[in-house]
């Protein structure tokens, strides 16, 4: 293993904190403010409280618990564990900062999951027939960062060893 970089450790760490803390608070104030109301900030972009059961976007929602418990629970805990080993491994801080994205949002719906035993999702895009389940910002965090590594994989060659 390569030597453990102290500033991919910040970056992932500081990362993974901040989105982990905006995302609960978004989270507590999508409850206090979206409770009993929807808000249309545009015409595709709409503020809605929705209880998520399921994993991401409301799949196995209605699974049974003993097949949808182990899931939504263990795998947030095996995302945090390897984007940080995979943050630290690589010495690379631009790296670094995407696996604490993943890493603290995966967090963030934990938190959700394990204290309530679901997650609060709040940002809700439609357009037309065109409709996508609601997110909240543990969901952006990791689908930007996803979609960051894969262009930068894509684009520059970054991950060939």
């Amino acid at each position: 293993m390569e030597k453990l970089s102290g500033k991919s450790f910040i970056a992932y760490l500081i990362t993974f904190s901040l989105l982990l803390v905006c995302d609960l608070i978004t989270k507590d104030m999508a409850e206090r403010y979206l409770l009993n109301k929807d808000i249309s900030l545009l015409p595709f972009l709409h503020l809605v409280l929705v209880y998520n059961r399921g994993v991401a976007f409301g799949f196995l929602s209605d699974a049974p618990d003993f097949i949808r418990l182990p899931i939504v629970l263990l795998t947030p805990i095996f995302a945090l564990i390897l984007t940080f080993l995979y943050a630290i491994r690589h010495n690379d801080t631009k790296n670094a900062l995407l696996m604490g994205m993943i890493g603290g949002g995966a967090i963030g719906n934990l938190y959700d999951r394990f204290f309530l035993s679901y997650v609060r999702d709040f940002i809700y895009i439609s357009y037309g027939k065109f409709s996508w389940p609601a997110f909240n910002m543990a969901d952006m965090g990791i689908s930007i960062a996803i979609l960051l590594l894969l262009l930068r994989h894509f684009f520059t060659g970054s991950g060939k060893r």
